[in-house]
């Protein structure tokens, strides 16, 4: 694997409650032998859209190990095949037991997510339906991918975008905040890729938003695909687009129910209208610098660069090889009113180093030392909590965590950090979070409550 997958797994984690029974209507089977996936070694499939996830997953394994190309490029041809016969949801569901068996399947799960989400999308009429059928699993990358393949939609056809389109994008999903989150952050990595990784009119493009949650949440979608474009080319939606064509017939218009949006090279490396002349009307734009660990937080408006720290130790940490304490060295050197989102930030980049190891992050944020003014090591804790909590989509895990979090003020800010989860888990089930605060130790009880909102803010219980 190359250095950085590790990067790709924490990068701006965060999922959502899989909404039961949700799928995507497939194309209807025509009952003739299967053949063997273009581009892979598979077997012709012996599978229903009915069998088991881990018996698919065991049919993908089989006919990846020795497939021309390599094996990371037939896994992701194999899941996008499953699309129009299983639906995405159990398409993922395969993608999640590989990633248990597979490591190199794990290191690259979540741009697996994102290549399947561009290839399930179909229509705008159907782009919600697609959307809310995507599992929380793999950092919620599915949801990303459903809205990158509207923009391309959207390029494809020449069709402008302004702000009655970017407003109504999510307002399907306001009733769910971790499914609103992803479609706001979607927007970014979408806008990227119908302005082909041209972050400074990405960025203009979520100006549009009227909206400062989604507004925000769309800028840091943006700076995660200028980076992941820098380092990770093949992980773009041009790059997805690339996998598909080597395969032959999956990457056709025919394949995708006739939607256009995914065919050809048009759709993804020109994008439709976003390509051509527009293209070069943006300007040069260099994503990254290796040789200044701030930019291009330090290039652009201020009212930007809040989102760009909260990912900037990624493209650091990718440079330096995942040294922690030069990578919280450049957060000292952040301007003040965005070094504790840097510290933060490193604390979920550092999650994915260690493999989400509890033992083995907290030790790398103890390499951070007394810098950030005494406080980037807890703020680094803080980051990785909410990092584990959000890849589990589970506030126990951040339990565990805390347990083994040393120092009362550590202990205060990750408990805090768990209460507050519940509420963007749970939402209005206050019993709910109530009972996962009661798993804190017994002198953190309290604050994990009131930050769960579960007691006052000014009650102050025994501990």
């Amino acid at each position: 694997m190359i250095l950085s997958s590790p990067s790709l797994r924490a990068a701006f984690a965060a999922c959502a409650l899989v909404l039961a029974g949700a799928c995507v209507p497939g194309r209807a089977s025509t009952g003739s032998t299967p053949e063997p996936e273009p581009g892979t070694t598979l077997e012709p499939r012996a599978w229903t859209a009915q069998s088991p996830a881990p018996e698919i997953a065991a049919w993908v394994q089989a006919g990846c190990r020795r497939a021309p190309g390599g094996a990371d490029a037939c896994v992701e041809r194999a899941l996008t095949g499953l699309l129009d016969q299983a639906g995405v949801a159990k398409s993922m569901e395969v993608l999640d037991t590989l990633a248990l068996r597979e490591d190199g399947v794990r290191d690259d799960a979540h741009a697996l997510a994102h290549g399947l989400g561009i290839y399930a999308y179909r229509s705008p009429e159907t782009m919600a339906q697609t959307f809310v059928a995507c599992p929380t699993s793999q950092m919620s990358g599915c949801y990303h991918g459903v809205i990158q393949g509207y923009f391309l939609d959207l390029g494809r056809q020449g069709k402008p975008v302004g702000t009655v389109e970017v407003d109504a994008l999510c307002a399907p999903h306001t009733g769910e905040q971790f499914i609103y989150f992803h479609c706001a952050h979607g927007m970014g990595h979408g806008l990227m890729a119908l302005h082909q990784n041209h972050l400074p009119t990405a960025l203009q493009g979520c100006d549009l938003v009227t909206s400062d949650f989604i507004r925000e949440s769309c800028y840091g979608g943006a700076f995660m695909e200028n980076a992941i474009q820098a380092t990770h080319p093949h992980h773009t939606a041009a790059g997805h687009a690339q996998t598909q064509e080597a395969a032959g017939s999956h990457a056709s218009a025919d394949a995708h129910g006739g939607h256009g949006a995914h065919g050809g090279a048009d759709a993804h490396a020109g994008h439709g209208a976003a390509g051509g002349a527009q293209a070069m009307r943006h300007g040069e734009w260099r994503a990254l610098d290796r040789d200044d660990p701030l930019y291009p937080c330090n290039a652009v408006d201020v009212k930007y660069q809040s989102e760009c720290y909260g990912f900037q130790p990624s493209p650091i940490m990718y440079f330096n090889g995942g040294d922690v304490a030069a990578t919280a060295r450049a957060c000292e050197q952040v301007p003040e009113a965005f070094q504790a989102t840097c510290f933060g930030s490193l604390g979920r980049e550092i999650t994915a180093w260690a493999d989400q190891d509890h033992a083995r992050t907290l030790a790398m944020c103890g390499r951070v030392g007394a810098l950030g003014g005494g406080k980037g090591k807890v703020l680094c804790e803080g980051g990785a909590v909410a990092t584990l909590m959000n890849q589990a989509a589970d506030p126990q895990d951040g339990i565990r965590f805390c347990h083994a979090v040393q120092g009362a003020e550590a202990k205060e800010t990750c408990y805090a950090r768990v209460g507050g989860f519940t509420i963007t888990l749970i939402g209005n089930d206050v019993q709910a979070r109530a009972r996962h605060c009661a798993a804190a130790e017994p002198g953190f009880v309290a604050t994990c409550r009131r930050a769960a909102e579960v007691d006052p803010p000014t009650q102050r219980a025994d501990r």
